[in-house]
């Protein structure tokens, strides 16, 4: 499937143009030398609509989700020295990766965390960062999830570090968007739906999507989640037995064990123990335990 473009027409928008019309992207992707800021790499599209003679004509503009997912942040950032306002949605598990999209600067939010969304809704309009910048739309997209925990991050200063911790969570948004998406799950759902910003009584139904990926089940009486596949790295938590999980095509052999990195749920992009070699012990199957 191809998701959407955050601005422009509902023609516009439905017809996969990227950018719409004489929508453009004043920074770019990776540039070093982001509006308003001497340092840091960008991590997205700054997106604006300057005609000739009102060079603000995106003011207020309307903003869409890109397409179906959940609003995990929609407020103002407590720094007011950086962002205004930032939504971010959860899309769920795309092309074998977390999703995530963030529209910052942002004025007039019209979701909340935890909020349905579907794909062109409107989630606010085109703001300024509470007065920091013109008026323009900082639109960017992650295939981590990092913007899960951190809505705010941005790599800086500019180095050669953060521009390769940029290219590892984010991808540049103008070509993604271009491309057609396979997706595997849209997130987990706790709620009543999607504030429709109108008089409507009609909620959006929760979504519940099992993902298109093996689903593992705990056999041991208990196993631990790591940040990295190793022992002796940062513990995320532990999962019973019985337990599920969802394990991507990405493993590491090391310290006589087989890991796995976890896809979706309380614990994605973390490491479990799947098996030790030798002597075989297994800690994970595709079979549930049989007790």
């Amino acid at each position: 499937m191809f998701f959407r473009s955050p601005v422009g027409t509902e023609e516009e928008r439905n017809s996969g143009q990227i950018w719409p019309s004489k929508w453009t992207d004043a920074t770019g992707f990776l540039n070093s030398k982001a509006p308003n800021y001497g340092y840091g790499i960008h991590t997205g599209a700054d997106l604006n609509l300057n005609l000739p003679g009102n060079w603000d004509a995106d003011k207020l503009a309307p903003v869409y989700s890109i397409g179906d997912g959940v609003v995990t942040y929609a407020q103002l950032w407590p720094n007011r020295n950086y962002w205004g306002n930032i939504i971010v949605i959860e899309h769920g598990i795309v092309d074998g990766k977390p999703l995530f999209s963030r529209y910052a600067h942002v004025a007039n939010i019209r979701v909340r965390p935890g909020d349905v969304v579907k794909t062109g809704q409107q989630i606010s309009q085109v703001g300024n960062g509470e007065g920091l910048f013109s008026y323009h739309l900082h639109f960017d997209i992650s295939i981590t999830t990092i913007l899960r925990n951190q809505p705010q991050n941005w790599p800086a200063p500019s180095s050669n570090r953060n521009k390769a911790l940029v290219k590892e969570h984010y991808v540049d948004p103008e070509q993604w968007l271009r491309s057609p998406h396979v997706v595997n799950s849209l997130p987990d759902v706790i709620g009543e739906g999607s504030l429709s910003g109108d008089s409507s009584d009609d909620k959006s139904t929760p979504v519940n999507t099992t993902p298109s990926l093996p689903t593992w089940h705990v056999l041991a009486a208990e196993v631990t989640i790591y940040q990295k596949p190793r022992t002796s790295s940062e513990k995320s938590g532990t999962l019973g037995r019985g337990k599920q999980v969802f394990i991507g095509a990405e493993g590491v052999r090391n310290e006589n064990m087989q890991w796995g990195r976890i896809v979706g749920g309380t614990f994605d992009g973390d490491w479990v123990a799947i098996r030790k070699e030798e002597p075989r012990e297994s800690y994970l199957s595709t079979n549930p335990p049989q007790d």
